[in-house]
C-alpha cells in the first residue's frame, strides 16, 4: 500500500480557539521556549544520576513531558509495568498509573500519576506522586504549541537489612553465620531510611495533524536526595527530546506508519530511541533500537491490541551490549483506557478550543 504525507487542508476557526494572530504575540512563546532551550543546552554539562525510563512511548508521553497531558484531546487512563532485567539479582521493577484529560473551558490539560520504583529486588524504592498542567496555543488551522509543568512529591526509601556490604563475607557461610542470621558490618547505620523532597518539571510541544517535536526537563529544582544528610547530594537534571511523524490513516482502518524518536540525558548518561509503530485496523506492532551513551544495548519489539476504548500492549527488550545473554531482557505492558468525550469527539479539530495532538492511538 502506498503511503503519502496527507497535508493540512484549511479550515475555519471555532469562535473558543486561542489563536495567536501577530508576532508580537509570539514573543511570550519564544521567550519560554529559549529559556527551555539554554537549559537543556547548559544544564545538561552538569547532569549526574538516571531517571526511570518506559519503553512504551505512546503509553509513557506524559512521563518524559508534561506538556503531553489532555493533549489527547479525551480523558484516559494508563497503566505501565515494566521488569527489567529479571534473571539479574538486582532486578528493577517498576508500576505507574496515570491519568489526564483536556479541560475545554480552560483551554488546558490536567495530569495526574503515580509512579513507584523498586531497585535491587526492593533494597531501594522510590515512589513519585505527581500533577501536570498544559495550556495550549493555537498557532493557526493545524499547529499548535503546549507549555507543560510539573509538580511532584517523591520519597524514596532505603531497606537497610537487604543490603548485603563486603566485610560481612564469611568464607564459610557467606553473608551469614552458621544460624542464618546476618553477619554484623561495619557500615554506618543512616540517619534516616527514608528521604522526600518536592520536585518540579516543565516541557513544551510543537505539532500539526501529523508531527510532532518536544522537549523537556525535569528536577529542575535539584532537590537534595540523601539517606546520610549530605548536603551535596543531588538529583541533577535530566532532559528530554521528542519527536513523530505519521504516514497513512486517511480511512479509520487504512494503515498508519509511524517512525518516532526518544532522546533522554542525565548524569553524563544518554539513550536514544528510535523506532516505528505500524498500526492496522485493530492490531498494533513496533519495533525500536535503544542506543547508550557507547554502545547500542537494546533491540525491543512490540505488539499490541487497540479496540474501543481499551488499548494493550507488551513489548520485550532484547540486550544486545555488554549484557547480552545475562540480563533475562526486559518485559513491559502498558494498557489505556480512553472515556470518549461524546459532544468533544464529535467535533472536527477546527471546531473545537484545542488541536489534538497526533497518536498512533
Amino acid at each position: 500500500m502506498k503511503l503519502r504525507l496527507k497535508l493540512p487542508l484549511k479550515r475555519k476557526y471555532h469562535k473558543n480557539i486561542a489563536i495567536i494572530p501577530s508576532f508580537s504575540g509570539l514573543i511570550p512563546i519564544w521567550l519560554i521556549t529559549t529559556c527551555l532551550t539554554i537549559l537543556f543546552s547548559i544544564k545538561s554539562q552538569q547532569v549526574q544520576a538516571q531517571d526511570l525510563k518506559y519503553g512504551h512511548w505512546h503509553a509513557a508521553e506524559t512521563n518524559y513531558n508534561p506538556a503531553f497531558a489532555g493533549s489527547s484531546g479525551q480523558p484516559r487512563i494508563i497503566l505501565n509495568f515494566r521488569d527489567q532485567w529479571p534473571v539479574m539479582p538486582q532486578a528493577y521493577v517498576s508500576y505507574r498509573a496515570a491519568f489526564d484529560a483536556y479541560i475545554e473551558p480552560i483551554r488546558s490539560g490536567l495530569g495526574l500519576y503515580v509512579n513507584q520504583d523498586n531497585q535491587g529486588d526492593g533494597a531501594l524504592q522510590s515512589t513519585d506522586i505527581g500533577m501536570q498542567y498544559m495550556y495550549q496555543a493555537r498557532l493557526g488551522y493545524s499547529w499548535a504549541l503546549n507549555f507543560g509543568m510539573q509538580f511532584s512529591y517523591q520519597q524514596y526509601r532505603l531497606n537497610w537489612l537487604d543490603l548485603q556490604f563486603l566485610d560481612q563475607i564469611n568464607v564459610l557461610y557467606g553473608f551469614n553465620d552458621i544460624f542464618g542470621n546476618p553477619n554484623p558490618t561495619g557500615e554506618p547505620f543512616p540517619g534516616s531510611l527514608t528521604t522526600d523532597f518536592v520536585d518540579l518539571g516543565a516541557g513544551a510541544v510543537l505539532y500539526s495533524d501529523r508531527l510532532y517535536v518536544g522537549m523537556s526537563a525535569a528536577h529542575v529544582t535539584t532537590p537534595k536526595v540523601s539517606f546520610y544528610n549530605n548536603p551535596s547530594s543531588e538529583l541533577p537534571m535530566a532532559f528530554s527530546g521528542q519527536a513523530g511523524i505519521f504516514f497513512g490513516g486517511e480511512r479509520k482502518d487504512d494503515l498508519v506508519f509511524n517512525p518516532y524518536m526518544l532522546f533522554t540525558t542525565q548524569k553524563g548518561f544518554s539513550q536514544l530511541q528510535t523506532g516505528a509503530y505500524v498500526k492496522k485496523s485493530v492490531v498494533l506492532g513496533g519495533f525500536a533500537v535503544k542506543h547508550n551513551t557507547s554502545n547500542l544495548s537494546d533491540v525491543v519489539f512490540l505488539a499490541g491490541l487497540s479496540k474501543g476504548m481499551l488499548k494493550f500492549a507488551y513489548s520485550y527488550d532484547i540486550s544486545v551490549g555488554p549484557l547480552a545473554g545475562l540480563s533475562g531482557g526486559s518485559h513491559e505492558v502498558s494498557l489505556m483506557l480512553t472515556f470518549k468525550d461524546n459532544e468533544g469527539r464529535s467535533k472536527k479539530n477546527s471546531q473545537k478550543s484545542m488541536l489534538d495532538c497526533p497518536s498512533i492511538l
